[in-house]
């Protein structure tokens, strides 16, 4: 998406030639070696398409080619992908399928599932497109008050937690059941119970996750929002917390040393992004957060956001990201 853009800017050849390389690579067998989902990760403990988060990324990636580059072919396979993954009507939450075509069960990681909802939005826009694939991110918005869980703060809490509702849990307790993490799901729900109305407790190990990933929501929450602006989700007490959170003073005080902000979800272009979209574009404060991503982060001499992280690769590919908001002047360090 990074050389997509930098090629609609310049209409330089060499942007031109590195998307196609990118986007060959994605229709490659290493890529997609059983042509079902994507291919992300070695972890013999986990499944091997990184969840939801993983295919959203390759379907973003698709979709922004396939608009740029004329290829209607990228936007069918990313269409292919999205409705691959089988949806819950009742839950309205998604389903897993590892690269073999085995649908592994619901995705309980919340960012996940915004995140797969926000590119379907992005892939239901283009010209074509199943109108299935708008249905279910709809559907999926409609339950956004019930299954978007906040800490006191006003924090995104991590795991899909929807309100308590019997024919709900109910349904995600089966899914525990066979796959064997019922237990799992019982044990995390009693816990939440304990630190709900509060901020964290020594119970609670997926606090400080929760900050450094607000800004990773928020901006799923900017694509969706510019794409069904008149849903009511945005009228909700729900939304409303989470990005006065986002907007406020306590926010950026929490991200600094949080291993999961700045360092990996690129906390200072996702909240720049999101100012756009809902600060009523305040420039002043969209600079801020990106010249403290760029302070932090960029290395002058490499030219990759490799300082203070223990992952560059992926810091460094996540200045995607900046694509979304609009030209402004920032201070990027010197070497």
């Amino acid at each position: 998406m990074t050389f997509l853009n930098a090629y609609e800017s310049s209409n330089e050849d060499r942007y031109r030639s590195a998307s196609d390389r990118a986007v060959e690579y994605l229709l490659s067998q290493e890529a997609r070696p059983y042509e079902q989902t994507f291919h992300h990760r070695h972890v013999s403990s986990q499944d091997r398409c990184n969840g939801l988060i993983g295919q959203a990324w390759s379907i973003e990636a698709l979709v922004a080619a396939g608009e740029t580059l004329d290829r209607e072919e990228l936007l069918h396979l990313a269409e292919s992908v999205f409705l691959l993954h089988p949806f819950d009507e009742r839950l309205a939450a998604w389903k897993i399928v590892d690269i073999d075509g085995t649908v592994i069960g619901f995705d309980m990681t919340f960012n996940h599932q915004l995140w797969f909802a926000a590119v379907g939005a992005l892939l239901a826009q283009q010209p074509n497109t199943n109108p299935e694939v708008e249905r279910r991110v709809r559907r999926f918005m409609d339950e956004l008050k019930a299954n978007t869980q906040l800490y006191e703060s006003g924090i995104i809490r991590h795991l899909l937690k929807p309100d308590f509702n019997i024919p709900k849990y109910t349904t995600v307790f089966f899914d525990g059941i066979r796959r064997g993490t019922a237990h799992k799901m019982i044990l995390g729900q009693l816990r939440s119970m304990a630190t709900r109305g509060g901020e964290s407790s020594s119970k609670d190990e997926w606090h400080e996750r929760a900050i450094g990933y607000h800004s990773f929501n928020m901006y799923a929450f900017a694509l969706l929002y510019e794409r069904f602006p008149s849903h009511d989700f945005w009228n909700s007490r729900v939304f409303d917390r989470a990005l006065s959170f986002a907007t406020g003073d306590g926010f950026a005080a929490q991200l600094d040393g949080n291993p999961y902000g700045y360092p990996y979800n690129c906390s200072g272009i996702e909240m720049a992004y999101v100012l756009e979209v809902f600060g009523e574009n305040n420039r002043d404060a969209q600079r801020e957060w990106i010249d403290r991503q760029l302070a932090l982060h960029y290395d002058p001499r490499g030219k990759m956001l490799s300082k203070n992280t223990a992952d560059a690769n992926t810091l460094t590919a996540r200045l995607y990201e900046s694509t979304r908001v609009s030209d402004i002047a920032i201070s990027v360090p010197q070497a």
